[in-house]
């Protein structure tokens, strides 16, 4: 269970706060880029009530999958769309990862089909 919780708090991470930074001005080549990123906290997380099912894998001889697929697996789509689902009766539709508090707000200020 500590590899599912571990995999959904790595994806919120993702989800949430992760980007790639590239300024033209600052940067001496293409590959020049900053990551931008804060791993969540326990504090900044709620509490998963997660099971487990066991379903053996079809691709590994011995069925194995691994231990926070389970978390990691589903977790990008569902806490962004999450966000978008609690934003649509102000007209937002989508919102590009990571879904950081400046392009909620951009979102939710922007003018439906801009």
């Amino acid at each position: 269970m500590v590899q599912a919780h571990g995999g959904i708090a790595q994806v919120a991470g993702q989800a949430l706060f992760e980007q790639c930074v590239y300024d033209a001005e600052a940067a001496s080549s293409s590959l020049d880029r900053s990551w931008i990123t804060r791993c969540p906290r326990a504090a900044d997380l709620p509490f998963f009530a997660t099971a487990i099912s066991e379903v053996p894998s079809t691709t590994h001889p011995l069925g194995f999958r691994g231990g926070g697929e389970g978390g990691i697996t589903p977790a990008l789509g569902v806490i962004v769309n999450a966000v978008v689902d609690a934003l649509a009766d102000l007209g937002v539709t989508h919102l590009e990862m990571p879904v950081t508090p400046e392009r909620v707000w951009r979102a939710i200020r922007a003018k439906p089909g801009e």
